[in-house]
C-alpha cells in the first residue's frame, strides 16, 4: 500500500469491516501464522501509511463495530466510538450488531415492554442512540425506516454522506443487512423496518449523489454474499444478499460495494461491480484507489488491494499512539477484572466441530440449570436446552481460562430464556436448524436433556431420525426448551412453524451462566454425548 507516481490525483478508500469493538490485537493463527494483528491501534498504522502518500484518503468501516472484548462490550461500544474519532473514520454502515446492547447500561438486557425512543436511555436503543451522538462521523443505513416509511431522526444517523477532500466527492451510501431482526436482540429493533423498499432506497441515494456530482459513489454495505468467495477482481462473485440487492438497482449501480456481515476475504466483482471485504477485527484492510483519467477527466477504479494489519508495540505512526492512548483508559478500567481466571483446562475445547462439540454441549448444559431464572416453569415438565453453534465465536484453552477469553468465546448480549412447547414442536425446532446447508461444514448446536440420533446424508445434510426426551414420552407430551433470547425472537428461524404456550426471558446472560459451570466442572472439551450421527453412503 506505498505511495504511486506524482502524476497521479488519485483518492484512497481505505476499509475495512466487522471490527466488533477489537482495540488490541486479535489472535489470528491462521492468517498470520501468529503474528499479533488486527484491533484498531493496528488499523490506525495502516491508515497513517496512506495518508503518508500524496492520494487524498477516505476511511470507512461496513458495519459491527460493536459486541467482542470485554473492554468495549462493558462499556457499550463506546471505547470503538472513541477511537474512530481520533482515527478519522468518514463513515461506517449501520450493522446488525449495532443494536445488541438495547438500554444505557450493562444490567438490562432489553428495554421494559411498551418503550421506544422517546425513553432516551432506558429506550430499546438506549446504549446505540449514546453511541450515535457521541460519534463525529455518520452512521450511514438508506434502507433502514419507521414500520409505516418513516424516516429515522437519529444522530448522526442518515442513508448516504459525502466525503470532499482535495478535489474528489466521495459518495457512500449505506445498507444494513435485512438479515437484522434475525441476527441481533429483536426488542432492539422494535418499531424499525429494514425490507420495504430496501433496493429502491438504495437506488435513490445513488441517484441523488449522482446529481450532486459525487464520483465515485460506494455503496458500504453490512451484507455480503453465499459460497466460496472469489479472491480476484476478474472473478466474477456468486449468488446472496448483495447480489440480489445490485440486481434490483436497475441502471443506478455503485462504482464499488465494500461489504461486510460474513467476516471473509472477497475480492471480485457482483453484477459487474467491484466488491471488496476483509477479515474480523481489524485483521484485514483493504485499500480502493480511484484515479482521475487525464485524458478524460473521469474517475474510474485503478486498483484494490488487502493487506493484514499487523500490530505492532509500540504503533508504529503517530496516529496509532493516539489511538491507543485513547483506548487505554478503558483496557485499564477493566484490566483487573479482564485477567481474572475462571478455570484452568487440561485441554482445548473447539465450539465448531463437524459432528457435535461437547462445548456447545457445556453452554447447553448451563443455560439448562439456569432456566427458572426468568420465573416459574410448568411442574413435572422436563427441560431440554439448546445452544445455537453460532452464537459460541472461540475456542478456550488449555490452560488458564480468563474472564477475557469468555468473552471472547461468547461475545454476545443473549441471555437464558425459555418455551413451553411439545416434544414434536421441539423437534421441529431442532429440524429448522439442521436443514441449513452449513450443517455441511459445521454441527449447528448443542443441547442438554435430550438425546438425538441423526442421518447425514452423501452432501453432508443432516435429518433428525430419532428424538429421545425423558418425561415426554410422547409427540404431544409438553417440554420446555431452555435457549439463548436470540433464538426465542426468532434468531436463525429455530422457532419457525412452532408455537410456544409459555415463555419466560431472564436478565441472566450466557456467558454469566456458563462462567459458573466452567468454574465447577473444568471442563468442555470433546464430542458432544446424547448424539449419533450415521453416515449414508
Amino acid at each position: 500500500m506505498g505511495s504511486a507516481g506524482l502524476a497521479e490525483k488519485c483518492v484512497s478508500i481505505v476499509s475495512w469491516n466487522d471490527m466488533h469493538g477489537q482495540l488490541g490485537p486479535d489472535e489470528s493463527y491462521v492468517q498470520t501464522g501468529k503474528l499479533p494483528a488486527g484491533g484498531v491501534v493496528a488499523v490506525a498504522d495502516v491508515v497513517a501509511d496512506v495518508r503518508a502518500t500524496h492520494d487524498a484518503t477516505v476511511v470507512l468501516d461496513a458495519g459491527d463495530l460493536f459486541t467482542g472484548p470485554l473492554e468495549t462490550t462493558l462499556a457499550e461500544g463506546e471505547p470503538i466510538i472513541a477511537a474512530y474519532n481520533v482515527l478519522g473514520v468518514d463513515a461506517a454502515a449501520l450493522g446488525n450488531h449495532e443494536f445488541d446492547f438495547g438500554p444505557v447500561g450493562y444490567g438490562a438486557v432489553i428495554a421494559a415492554p411498551g418503550l421506544d425512543d422517546r425513553a432516551g436511555d432506558k429506550g430499546p436503543r438506549g446504549a446505540l442512540l449514546a453511541r450515535l451522538a457521541a460519534a463525529r462521523f455518520p452512521f450511514l443505513s438508506a434502507n433502514l425506516h419507521r414500520e409505516g416509511g418513516g424516516a429515522i431522526a437519529w444522530p448522526h444517523h442518515s442513508p448516504s454522506t459525502t466525503v470532499e477532500r482535495d478535489g474528489f466527492k466521495v459518495g457512500v451510501v449505506g445498507y444494513t443487512t435485512l438479515e437484522t431482526p434475525k441476527t441481533t436482540i429483536k426488542p432492539n429493533v422494535v418499531g424499525l423496518d429494514f425490507a420495504t423498499n430496501a433496493g429502491g432506497s438504495i437506488a435513490a441515494s445513488i441517484r441523488l449523489l449522482r446529481t450532486q456530482g459525487a464520483s465515485p459513489v460506494v455503496l458500504l454495505a453490512h451484507a455480503s454474499l453465499e459460497g466460496e468467495l472469489p479472491q480476484a477482481l476478474d472473478k466474477a462473485a456468486g449468488k446472496g444478499e448483495i447480489d440480489t440487492l445490485l440486481g434490483e438497482l436497475g441502471p443506478d449501480l455503485p462504482d464499488l460495494v465494500i461489504a461486510g456481515h460474513r467476516h471473509a476475504w472477497l475480492l471480485g466483482r457482483a453484477r459487474g461491480v467491484p466488491i471488496v471485504s476483509t477479515s474480523e477485527h481489524g485483521v484485514g484492510v483493504a485499500r480502493s484507489r480511484f484515479c482521475v483519467d487525464p485524458a478524460t477527466k473521469k474517475v474510474a477504479l485503478a486498483s484494490i488491494e488487502r493487506r493484514i494489519a499487523v500490530a505492532h508495540d509500540p504503533p508504529r505512526s503517530a496516529l496509532g499512539k493516539d489511538v491507543a492512548a485513547v483506548v487505554a483508559p478503558f483496557q485499564a478500567k477493566v484490566a483487573a477484572e479482564a485477567e481474572t481466571s475462571v478455570a484452568t483446562l487440561a485441554k482445548a475445547c473447539f465450539p465448531q466441530r463437524l459432528d457435535g462439540s461437547a462445548f456447545t454441549h457445556a453452554v447447553a448444559v448451563a443455560i439448562r440449570e439456569h432456566a427458572t431464572d426468568g420465573g416459574a416453569l410448568p411442574e413435572k415438565v422436563p427441560v431440554v436446552a439448546v445452544m445455537n453453534s453460532g452464537g459460541v465465536r472461540a475456542p478456550l484453552g488449555p490452560s488458564v481460562v480468563r474472564y477475557r477469553d469468555l468473552f471472547a468465546a461468547l461475545p454476545f448480549e443473549n441471555a437464558v430464556a425459555t418455551c413451553t412447547t411439545t416434544r414434536a414442536g421441539l423437534a421441529k425446532m431442532l429440524s429448522n436448524v439442521l436443514r441449513k446447508a452449513s450443517v455441511a461444514e459445521r454441527f449447528p448446536f448443542g443441547f442438554a436433556g435430550a438425546r438425538l440420533a441423526l442421518k447425514r446424508d452423501a452432501k453432508g445434510l443432516l435429518t433428525l431420525e430419532k428424538l429421545t426426551v425423558p418425561g415426554a414420552d410422547a409427540e404431544t407430551d409438553k417440554v420446555v426448551v431452555a435457549m439463548p433470547d436470540f433464538l426465542l425472537w426468532g434468531g436463525d428461524g429455530f422457532l419457525d412453524g412452532v408455537t410456544c404456550s409459555a415463555t419466560t426471558s431472564s436478565q441472566t446472560r450466557l456467558r454469566d451462566a456458563f462462567r459458573t459451570l466452567l468454574a465447577r466442572d473444568k471442563t468442555c472439551d470433546g464430542p458432544h454425548p446424547d448424539l449419533t450421527i450415521e453416515v449414508k453412503p
